[in-house]
C-alpha cells in the first residue's frame, strides 16, 4: 500500500481503503485490538458473527509485514508498535516545556525550550535552550511571567537552529508535558514548517493522567500537582524548570500505573488515549486538514462517510474548536459523533455575532442529528419578572416568553450563582416564590417561607396587592440599576445588629449584602433590559461591514453596508419601525435571535463590533461609517 504508506499497493481499492482505516487506527492502539474490534471499523453487522469478521481481517492483513497477531491474546497490531512493548521501568521518555510569546502557535513564537530526558522513573540527560522570536521581541506580560527578557534572547539562536538538535534530543522517546496539546501544538507547527513533517513521537499528559489517577483533587495545576506531592517548585515558569517538575510528576504517576496492574508501555498510552468514558477515539480527519482550518470565527458542519450532515457547531476561532474535538478528554457523546465523522466544512463569517446567528439558521434549517444530543455553548439564563400579573414573582429561566409584559433581564452564564442572588432579593422585599396565579383567601394557610417570614404571604391576604406591588416595583428598580438604596439598607441593618451583638442577625444580612453585589457585579449594564435594548451593530472590516439593527430588544433588520445609499437605508428603517417595534407583541420566531444578541451583548470584546446605542427614532447615516 505505497499510497498509504504500506507495502501492497497493488490490492483492490476496497483493501487499500480498508487497510489503511485499520492502520491509522492501531497507530493509537499500540497494546493491540481485538479482530472484532476492528471489523467494527470495516462492516456494519458482521460483529454478530465473530469468527466471520476473524476470517475477515486475517485474510485482509496476513502476509503485511506491518501487521501481526498476537496467538496468545488473540489481538492484532502494527509491528512498529513493538518497540513500545517494553516495561515502564525501562521505558525511554523526553518530557517537554516550552515559553512562548503568547497562546497560538505561530512561526518564531517559541522563546525556550526546556526538557528532561527519562529511563523509567529515572531523570536523565537535560536540554535547555532560549530562542529568539520573530521580530525579537518578548511581550511584556510574559517577561512578567517568566522573567525571560528581550534582553536575554537578543544574542539566542533562531528556532530554526534550536530544533534540528531538539529532534535529535527527543528522538522517538514518548513526548511528556502539562498540558501537553499545548507544547506539541507549537512543536508539530514548527516541526512542519521547518521539517516538512509533523511531530511524530507518541504523547503523554500530565495534566490528563492526573485527572485518571486523582479524579478527587479539583485543581491541577503545575505547581499546585508539585505543591501537592511536596515537590520544589524552583523554576516555575521556565522550561527546564517547569520540565523538572512534569518530570518528578510524571515518576509519581508511572509508579500508581504499576500499581494499578499498566506495567507496560504501550499499555499505559493505550489507557492514556481512551476518553473520559473509557472510550477511544477514532479519527477519520487527517490531522493536516485539521490544521489548514482558519483562525477566523464561523460555523462548522461534521459529515459522515455518505455526506450526511450530523452536527453544526460555531466557533469564535475554527481551528482551535474543531481540534478540541480529537482529544482524549472528549466525552462519550462527542466520541460517538467523531467515530462517524469524515469531513469537516466550515464558513468563516465576520464576527461571533453573526457565528451565533448562522447556526442558529442552519440548526433551524436543517436540523442535523447529533445537535440534539450535543451542546456547544452553556446555558443562558434570564431573570423574568411577569408584570401582568397581579403578584409577580423574580424567575430565573433559560427560555424567555413572548407574552406581552414579561421582563427579561440577562443573559447571564452560570446557574448556581444568579439563582443564589435571585432568591436572596425575593427573601429581601418578601416577593412570593411559588408558581401559578394565586386566588388569596383569608382562610389560606401559608407555606413554610411565609411561615418563616421570607414570604409577605399574599396568598392569605397578609398583604394588600398595592404593598405587594410597591416591593415589586423595588425590586424592578433594582433589575435596572437603582442598586444604592436597597444595599445601603442591608449594609446598615448589618451595622446595625453587629452592634447590638445580634452576630447571627447580622452575618444573616451580611450573606444577604455579598449575594446582591454579586449579582451587580454580574452585569456589565443591570439597567439594560433584554425587551428594551434599541441599538445598531456593526461588525466587520472597514470594507465588508454589516449594521444588525435591534428594536425593543428584537433583531429586525441586517443590512450588507457596501454601498453609499445602505447607511441611508438602515437609517430610515428605524426611522420608520422604531415605535412600530415598541408596540409589537414579541414574536416565538424571534426569540430566539433575542437570546443570541442579548448574549453576544454580555460577552463580547470591544473588536467584535461596534454598538450604536438609540435614545430615539433618529440615526445619523454618518455614525454607521465611522
Amino acid at each position: 500500500m505505497e499510497e498509504a504508506g504500506i507495502p501492497g499497493g497493488n490490492q483492490r481499492h476496497f483493501g487499500v481503503s480498508a487497510k489503511q482505516k485499520l492502520y491509522q487506527f492501531l497507530c493509537s492502539r499500540p497494546a493491540g485490538a481485538d479482530s472484532s474490534e476492528l471489523i467494527g471499523l470495516l462492516l456494519s453487522g458482521v460483529g454478530s458473527d465473530p469468527e466471520l469478521g476473524a476470517r475477515l481481517v486475517r485474510h485482509l492483513l496476513d502476509g503485511d509485514p506491518n501487521f501481526i497477531f498476537d496467538i496468545d491474546t488473540a489481538q492484532w497490531r502494527l509491528a512498529q508498535s513493538d518497540r513500545l512493548r517494553v516495561e515502564l521501568d525501562q521505558a525511554e521518555f523526553t518530557v517537554v516545556d516550552l515559553e512562548t510569546t503568547g497562546g497560538r502557535a505561530g512561526p518564531g513564537t517559541i522563546i525556550e525550550i526546556g526538557a528532561y530526558r527519562m529511563v523509567g522513573k529515572r531523570l536523565t540527560e537535560t536540554f535547555s535552550q532560549l530562542v529568539r522570536p520573530q521580530g525579537g521581541v518578548v511581550p511584556r506580560f510574559i517577561t512578567g511571567l517568566t522573567s525571560i527578557t528581550t534582553e536575554m534572547i537578543r544574542e539566542a539562536p533562531p528556532i530554526e537552529e534550536v530544533l534540528p538538535a531538539f529532534r535529535e534530543f527527543i528522538g522517538e522517546r514518548v513526548m511528556v508535558a502539562h498540558n501537553a496539546a499545548f507544547d506539541f501544538g507549537f512543536l508539530d507547527f514548527e516541526y512542519r514548517r521547518i521539517f516538512g513533517i509533523g511531530l511524530a513521537n507518541p504523547v503523554l499528559c500530565t495534566l490528563r493522567m492526573a485527572r485518571r489517577f486523582m479524579p478527587s483533587l479539583k485543581r491541577r495545576r503545575l505547581d499546585l500537582l508539585a505543591n501537592h506531592f511536596g515537590l520544589s517548585l524552583e523554576g516555575r515558569h521556565r522550561g527546564l524548570g517547569d520540565a523538572r517538575m512534569a518530570a518528578e510528576i510524571l515518576s509519581i504517576f508511572l509508579e500508581m500505573a504499576q500499581r494499578m496492574g499498566i506495567t507496560r508501555l504501550d499499555r499505559l498510552l493505550d489507557d492514556h488515549h481512551r476518553g473520559l468514558a473509557g472510550r477511544r477515539i477514532e479519527r477519520h480527519v487527517p490531522p493536516e486538514e485539521i490544521a489548514a482550518l482558519p483562525h477566523a470565527p464561523g460555523v462548522y458542519l461534521m459529515r459522515n462517510e455518505r455526506g450526511d450532515l450530523l452536527y453544526i457547531g460555531k466557533a469564535r476561532r475554527l481551528r482551535e474548536r474543531v481540534s478540541s474535538y480529537f482529544t482524549a478528554s472528549v466525552k462519550a457523546k462527542t466520541a460517538e459523533l467523531i467515530s462517524h465523522v469524515y469531513k469537516i466544512e466550515t464558513r468563516t463569517t465576520r464576527s461571533p455575532l453573526e457565528v451565533a446567528l448562522d447556526e442558529a439558521r442552519l440548526i433551524r434549517e436543517l436540523k442535523p442529528p447529533y445537535n440534539r444530543m450535543l451542546k456547544s455553548a452553556a446555558p443562558a439564563y434570564f431573570i423574568k419578572l411577569d408584570m401582568m400579573d397581579e403578584f409577580p414573582r423574580v424567575m430565573l429561566s433559560t427560555k424567555m416568553s413572548a407574552r406581552r409584559g414579561v421582563m427579561h433581564l440577562g443573559p447571564f452564564i452560570g446557574r448556581r450563582g444568579i439563582e443564589h442572588s435571585v432568591r436572596a432579593l425575593s427573601r429581601i422585599l418578601g416577593l412570593r416564590t411559588c408558581g401559578g396565579k394565586l386566588a388569596p383567601s383569608g382562610e389560606v394557610s401559608p407555606c413554610i417561607y411565609g411561615q418563616m417570614g421570607h414570604c409577605t404571604a399574599p396568598c392569605n391576604l397578609s398583604i394588600d396587592e398595592e404593598k405587594y406591588a410597591e416591593r415589586v416595583r423595588r425590586a424592578v428598580g433594582f433589575l435596572r440599576g437603582r442598586t444604592g438604596p436597597l444595599l445601603g439598607e442591608l449594609a446598615r441593618a448589618r451595622d446595625q445588629a453587629a452592634a447590638a451583638m445580634r452576630f447571627e442577625e447580622a452575618a444573616r444580612f451580611r450573606s444577604h449584602l455579598e449575594a446582591l453585589t454579586t449579582l451587580v457585579h454580574r452585569a456589565t449594564r443591570l439597567s439594560e433590559v433584554v425587551t428594551e435594548n434599541n441599538l445598531v451593530i456593526v461588525t466587520g472590516a472597514a470594507d465588508d461591514r454589516r449594521a444588525h439593527v435591534v428594536l425593543s430588544g428584537r433583531l429586525a433588520m441586517t443590512l450588507l453596508l457596501d454601498r453609499d445609499e445602505a447607511a441611508r437605508e438602515v437609517a430610515e428603517f428605524v426611522a420608520g419601525n422604531y415605535e412600530r417595534y415598541k408596540l409589537k407583541a414579541v414574536e416565538r420566531g424571534e426569540l430566539e435571535p433575542m437570546t443570541i444578541v442579548a448574549r453576544w451583548l454580555r460577552e463580547r470584546t470591544p473588536d467584535e463590533g461596534r454598538v450604536i446605542h438609540l435614545s430615539g427614532p433618529h440615526l445619523d447615516p454618518r455614525a454607521l461609517a465611522n
